[in-house]
């Protein structure tokens, strides 16, 4: 009986032994798996964080990009409207000084109407039917002109109206 309570004790402990063993062996192969899994991670991790560093520094160089090409385009919208407007102020320069010439030639006219129209009395009726005649022609022309200087202020008048109610706000 102690042969066979011994004999007992040993296979008892060669079970546990081989329990503990395989126990050993699964622990191992438990740690070694999350070992690995914890390396991939870290190594995803690295990978994963080092994009998106990169994303970010080109997103802040696109930014950038953007803004100095935004800040180009400013400046050359800026120094168009500005040459516009100096254009525009030696234009309207022009206009002024075409409108004062205009008003002095116009002055020199009506003074020379004066005169004629004070020797109306005196003259012959040739002279003053000439006269008439000169004057509806020049009425006629002056007519003329007028509906022409009307119709070219209404076109710019309207093409004024179209750049207004097409410009963005």
């Amino acid at each position: 009986m102690k042969i066979a309570l011994q004999q007992f004790i040993d296979k008892f402990y060669q079970i546990i032994i081989l329990v503990l063993l395989a126990i050993i062996l699964i622990l191992s192969i438990f740690s070694g798996t999350q070992t690995w899994r914890v390396q991939s991670l870290k190594t995803n991790y690295s990978l994963l964080n080092a994009q998106y560093k990169t994303e970010v520094a080109e997103t802040k160089a696109l930014t950038e990009q953007a803004k100095a090409e935004a800040r180009t385009k400013e400046k050359q919208w800026s120094d168009k409207l500005l040459e516009a407007e100096r254009n525009h102020n030696a234009k309207m320069q022009e206009i002024i000084i075409d409108v004062n010439r205009a008003k002095s030639a116009i002055n020199g006219m009506s003074k020379q109407i004066d005169k004629a129209t004070s020797r109306m009395s005196t003259a012959s009726k040739e002279t003053i039917i000439e006269y008439a005649t000169t004057n509806s022609d020049i009425l006629k022309k002056c007519i003329i002109e007028y509906q022409y200087m009307a119709e070219q202020a209404d076109k710019h008048a309207t093409d004024a109206r179209r750049l207004s109610d097409g410009w963005p706000e």
